[in-house]
């Protein structure tokens, strides 16, 4: 474990759940938006409660289950908690430090961002507001122009989540872009 003790590894996992969410975790309305997007990524579940108590909003005492552990590493985009600990500071926060884009402060509604990935993979994405993008052009992809789906924070270099994603009507699902190399993105001007 490269955490001297579990409750470092908690608070490091809290900032790599923020990091997948896209921005910090601060009020009850927060602490429902992360429940739901945890149950939309993963098809399971921790309550708005739970993670209150987790992220100390809520005072106890009471250490979280490794069941509960894992579910929000897997929404961290780890296999389980303990991989979570084992892995690397070269793996792990060096990505915090990567450019990146936060929807919420660096684009403006109608502006287009480029989105490459491995194996001359692209979308042209349109900034709808309130991180929804529709895809106006793809390449090389099974996205398909006019998929939508919210994004609230894109590294360079790592991979992109495109949460709520709406894909030929189906219903909303989640899609990883990058998984191997991670996205590289280029906001185009209009």
């Amino acid at each position: 474990m490269k955490y001297r003790d579990k409750d470092e590894a908690i608070v490091a996992l809290r900032q790599a759940v923020e990091t997948r969410l896209g921005f910090g975790v601060n009020t009850p309305s927060e602490f429902a938006v992360l429940s739901q997007q945890i149950r939309q990524s993963t098809g399971k579940s921790i309550s708005a409660s739970t993670l209150m108590r987790i992220w100390g909003y809520v005072s106890d005492n009471v250490q979280p289950h490794t069941t509960t552990l894992n579910l929000l590493a897997r929404y961290a985009s780890y296999h389980d908690f303990a991989s979570f600990c084992a892995d690397s500071d070269e793996n792990g926060s060096d990505d915090v430090l990567a450019p990146r884009i936060n929807p919420a402060t660096d684009l403006e509604p109608r502006d287009l961002v480029l989105i490459r990935w491995s194996g001359n993979h692209e979308i042209l994405v349109r900034h709808l507001g309130d991180a929804q993008f529709v895809i106006v052009r793809c390449q090389n992809t099974k996205l398909c122009v006019g998929d939508t789906f919210n994004c609230h924070l894109i590294i360079q270099g790592s991979p992109a989540y495109l949460d709520n994603l709406v894909h030929l009507a189906s219903s909303p699902s989640c899609y990883i872009i990058g998984k191997g190399h991670g996205v590289h993105y280029e906001i185009i001007e209009n």
